[in-house]
């Protein structure tokens, strides 16, 4: 019966194809609109994770994600360094400036600074090396600032950067995980910062740090909370923080809605296709009907119909969406786009829902179904 069930179900190859190509097409929107989001929330928390040596970040008590930080007092590191558990801490400033390139293009740069007594924060390198920027108004900048700032130029140390009236050499390329702001991260040592930093007195954003050996996170962070006016964060907890943030702003509320539409798109495709396919061969089930088989051997037949459809619909729509995020991540601010598993098996279990139900709604269809209804001329 498995090869009736076949052979009925390509007998027609156009109407054939063409439900494949609706379940290839739902499965297709929903899973690149679904990974170009998680992709997108996952850079919310990108500077927070390059930064892999500490435990616990602290910050001002109203900042909610890395990239709306209000700077900390001076006093806050040694009041940190001095705490009870926390083995060193460290300060980071962040700043977003303007910058003009030497040959005239203006943007907005985010200015990372790294102190170079104890190189914590330093991002990996691509290209160059990253010990030139523990000299004066020396920079590195990650791959998308580069094709930003520096569009169809390939790298060549010796670039420049102007902030306000100081000029920032680049001797490398980082490969620091790109933002979600989409901004140039410009990597300099925090004496270059701060000179930068214009209009404000405070010289570092956050505190970085690592608890002492034997020293759980979690209590550190409690006791840095007690004793200090200031919010401390272990690492993921920060970049969950973060996440949240972004989770709610315009971006990821527009892909929400692609994505409830393609679920719909879905939805309605692979429904529609297979009640049509049962209306259509309405005539031959119920021939098989009269010939004897059973209502297992139909359910059977359907359920195997539609778990073929659905596996073809989705191997063809999971490798399109593939190959566009590989094809898209070729674009350097992109370049963190990838399909994520959870939403490949997410669209499956979705897909196959909506399949299954369809085809028990068309099994249904079929046992209410009599052979005069049918062949009634």
């Amino acid at each position: 019966m498995i090869a009736v069930a076949f052979k009925l179900l390509c007998y027609d190859k156009a109407k054939f194809v063409a439900m494949i190509m609706a379940i290839a097409l739902a499965a297709f929107l929903m899973q690149n609109q679904g990974s170009m989001l998680k992709a997108f929330l996952g850079m919310s928390g990108s500077q927070i994770r390059d930064v892999r040596e500490v435990d616990f970040w602290v910050m001002e008590p109203d900042t909610e994600c890395f990239d709306q930080a209000k700077p900390l007092p001076d006093k806050a590191l040694q009041m940190i360094r001095g705490i009870e558990g926390v083995a060193w801490a460290v300060p980071i400033l962040k700043l977003d400036t303007n910058g003009r390139t030497d040959h005239g293009k203006l943007r907005t740069l985010s200015i990372l600074g790294v102190d170079p007594s104890n190189r914590i924060g330093e991002p990996k390198m691509e290209k160059g090396q990253v010990e030139g920027i523990n000299e004066r108004n020396v920079a590195v900048v990650d791959p998308g600032g580069w094709a930003i700032l520096f569009p169809g130029i390939a790298f060549e140390p010796g670039r420049t950067i102007r902030v306000h009236d100081q000029w920032l050499t680049i001797c490398g390329i980082s490969s620091a995980s790109p933002p979600f702001t989409g901004l140039p991260i410009v990597h300099t040592s925090i004496f270059t910062a701060r000179e930068l930093n214009r209009g404000e007195s405070r010289s570092s954003t956050f505190v970085a740090g690592k608890c002492a050996d034997g020293r759980k996170v979690q209590e550190v962070l409690e006791r840095i909370n007690r004793l200090t006016p200031w919010q401390a964060l272990s690492r993921q907890d920060f970049m969950d923080q973060s996440y949240r943030f972004y989770e709610g702003q315009g971006v990821p509320m527009i892909f929400n809605i692609t994505i409830m539409i393609g679920l719909l798109v879905g939805t309605a495709f692979t429904a529609q296709t297979f009640l049509m396919f049962v209306k259509d061969n309405s005539r031959s089930l119920i021939t098989m009907k009269v010939m004897g088989v059973t209502h297992k051997q139909l359910a059977v037949m359907m359920a195997v119909q539609a778990a073929y459809l659905t596996f073809l619909g989705l191997a063809i729509g999971t490798t399109i969406a593939t190959l566009t995020s590989e094809f898209v991540r070729q674009i350097p601010f992109l370049r963190g786009l990838y399909t994520p598993v959870p939403v490949v098996l997410l669209c499956a279990a979705f897909m196959a829902g909506i399949a299954f139900l369809s085809a028990f709604i068309g099994f249904r269809r079929v046992l209410a179904m009599q052979p005069s209804d049918v062949f009634r001329s």
